[in-house]
């Protein structure tokens, strides 16, 4: 009788998050490449691919042969559902007819769908492509450019005024506010954000949500509507000839205007406190290009303080999941999280948060 064989063990897949981040990278593009020849009539094998960014999504430019230009999306870690997606795709769609703001406009399948489905092998989580036109310019508008604070201002209020003016069905994004932020943010909820934001980060945490939660519940509700929710400096696109774009609404929702206007600038203030007033400069020309388009958010001066601390927060939820899982955001996300500790210390001991305006800065 002919002995019998035993079969060899299959190894199991290497989870996703397991894999070094240029290989998870190159899987993520083969996938993309894919799914553009299948989904979009694009040559995924021709197209040139240039990688953006590789955070909580992965980001490419694709060029294809004849030069036409767009943006491919993977959302891999913590992305928003299918469903949500279309509510962005929509709003986009919205503030393209619009032709106040320029913004990436959404590209469908053949088969009419904003986002299609992806496998990711070793990955449990739910992945999926959304493809966007690409904005021609230069990202991160140089700040100190002259005019270049006003387009900037003038941009972000049309943003808001399309979202004050123009009605949208079934606009299902996430609530942005004190409680989903604050009180139900990964920092103080998620056991491994905690860890990496501390013992000592997450108490200073409590005491600002405790100290700023009642004024982040004041204000008109003419201020609050549709809002990019990360509108920072590199989120805006300088045009060719002049204007400003504004690009990545992955985090879109429904929000206080103050919140966007607190990103950008709480953004400018990083590259610019070194230089005495440039920030302050670059804050009233902003706000005064903000009120050509339409009027501040009630009681600006004042709420803007608590809106730079709830900014500051949501960079700590996302640095505080993201870092373990991702070597970019490892490269960055520890430092800025001590940053913003020693910041919030700072204010709980009597300092004005930075990027604060006193009334007659604003």
């Amino acid at each position: 009788m002919p002995t019998p064989t035993t079969e060899e063990p299959v190894p199991p897949v290497p989870s996703f998050d397991q894999l070094p981040h240029a290989t998870q990278l190159h899987q993520l593009e083969e996938l993309t490449r894919a799914t553009l020849t299948e989904h979009y009539g694009i040559d995924g094998t021709a197209a040139r691919m240039d990688v953006q960014q590789y955070e909580d999504n992965a980001v490419w430019r694709v060029t294809r042969p004849g030069g036409d230009s767009y943006i491919a999306r993977l959302s891999v870690r913590d992305g928003r559902p299918a469903h949500q997606q279309r509510s962005e795709m929509r709003w986009l769609e919205s503030l393209a007819a619009s032709r106040t703001v320029a913004v990436p406009e959404p590209v469908t399948t053949a088969t009419g769908h904003y986002v299609v489905p992806i496998e990711v092998l070793g990955h449990d989580e739910p992945s999926t492509l959304a493809l966007l036109h690409w904005v021609p310019g230069t990202a991160e508008p140089p700040y100190r450019e002259p005019g270049m604070a006003e387009q900037m201002g003038s941009a972000t209020a049309h943003l808001h005024q399309n979202a004050a003016t123009v009605a949208l069905t079934e606009f299902d994004r996430p609530l942005w506010d004190a409680e989903t932020i604050l009180f139900k943010g990964h920092a103080l909820t998620d056991p491994a954000a905690r860890h990496q934001l501390g013992a000592e980060g997450t108490a200073v945490l409590r005491k600002v949500a405790d100290l700023i939660s009642p004024a982040l519940h004041e204000g008109s509700p003419e201020d609050l509507g549709r809002i990019h929710g990360d509108l920072h400096r590199e989120n805006m696109i300088q045009l060719p000839g002049s204007g400003i774009g504004l690009i990545d609404f992955d985090d879109c929702g429904t929000g206080h205007f103050l919140l966007d206007i607190a990103t950008v600038l709480s953004s400018i203030h990083r590259i610019a406190r070194k230089e005495p007033g440039a920030y302050e400069d670059f804050a009233r020309a902003f706000l005064a290009g903000y009120t050509q388009v339409r009027p501040l958010p009630q009681d600006t001066s004042r709420l803007l303080e608590p809106y730079l601390l709830l900014r500051d927060a949501f960079v700590l939820n996302f640095v505080t999941t993201a870092a373990p899982v991702n070597a970019d955001v490892a490269s960055w996300g520890p430092g800025r999280i001590v940053g913003i500790v020693a910041n919030m210390v700072a204010y709980l001991d009597g300092s004005p948060y930075p990027g604060a305006l006193t009334s007659e800065q604003s």
